[in-house]
């Protein structure tokens, strides 16, 4: 029964490995800071994907740099909204983008994305 166990748990590993392994030859480097938690970031770039593939007819994002702008935080350290600039790079090309997050009363987050002039 341990063997069994055992195998069960390699194969597992070994699933996800190939997983993540997938994951990383299909996503761009991700670098910089940035308020931004991975399902937010996820949101945040299908958005800004569309927007470089339309302004640059560019569809193969290689890497993004994030910076945060401006944060304005509630007393008690809670992020309310915040301002970040996302250079995004691919296809021998760079744009950046403004990227505005505010947190709303449902305690979930609302953005937008726009391109820089």
């Amino acid at each position: 029964m341990l063997t069994k166990t055992k195998q069960h748990s390699a194969l597992i590993s070994l699933a996800l490995a190939g997983t993540i392994l997938a994951g990383c030859a299909s996503s761009p480097q991700f670098s910089g800071q940035s308020v931004t938690d991975p399902l937010l970031r996820k949101d945040v770039y299908a958005t800004v994907e569309r927007l470089f593939s339309a302004v640059t007819q560019c569809r193969s994002i290689s890497a993004v740099d994030s910076r945060i702008a401006k944060i304005d935080q509630s007393p008690s350290g809670a992020v309310q909204k915040a301002e970040e600039t996302w250079l995004v790079s691919g296809c021998g090309t760079s744009k950046a983008f403004n990227v505005v997050m505010r947190a709303d009363d449902k305690g979930e987050t609302d953005f937008s994305v726009s391109p820089q002039p």
